[in-house]
């Protein structure tokens, strides 16, 4: 399976959220990626990633630097609301960019139809939430062992590590619901 540009997936979810009525700031956007590849991964396979990149265990969560780089500067804060404009669109455009990006990225409808799912599930969420979501799971807190809550680190989070952890709750998700 083919993996998509982190950058074209994070306009495409920014605009999804958008276009659905949810907030999105480049806080927020780096978690909805990191569960994007997280689901991904545990709904096609592991060595099916969405994108190439690992994230990072910073202070407040999985961090895809690339995605941080593009948006900390957009909006006075990470906690700032981004808009259609910051994903290089207005709300008129919108509908036609996820499109053409779709389109770009070879997305089949199994994946459009799982990023919706992750984006209603987390999207609807704070981002404060999110932080204590993502810090409460394995994956980020293993590669923040041994570190004060505010020291600075970008340890990358392994993959297998977070497929496992989504993979153990999906299955054990799914056998609670057939007993």
């Amino acid at each position: 399976m083919k993996t998509v540009d982190i950058k074209d997936y994070a306009t495409y979810v920014g605009i999804t959220m958008l276009m659905k009525g949810l907030t999105v700031s480049p806080l927020k956007l780096q978690k909805i990626l990191y569960y994007e590849q997280a689901w991904h991964m545990v709904g096609f396979g592991r060595e099916n990633t969405l994108f190439a990149n690992a994230p990072e265990a910073w202070v407040n969560g999985p961090v895809y630097p690339e995605i941080y780089h593009i948006y900390k500067d957009m909006v006075p804060g990470m906690c700032d609301h981004l808009k259609y404009d910051n994903f290089n669109t207005d709300e008129e455009n919108a509908s036609k960019k996820s499109m053409e990006l779709v389109e770009k990225m070879q997305l089949d409808k199994d994946e459009i139809n799982l990023t919706e799912q992750v984006i209603m599930l987390y999207g609807s969420k704070t981002q404060n939430q999110l932080i204590l979501l993502t810090h409460s799971e394995k994956p980020w807190s293993e590669k923040r062992e041994g570190l004060m809550p505010y020291e600075y680190s970008n340890n990358p989070i392994s993959l297998d590590c977070m497929h496992d952890y989504y993979k153990t709750r999906y299955d054990r998700n799914r056998t609670k619901k057939g007993a």
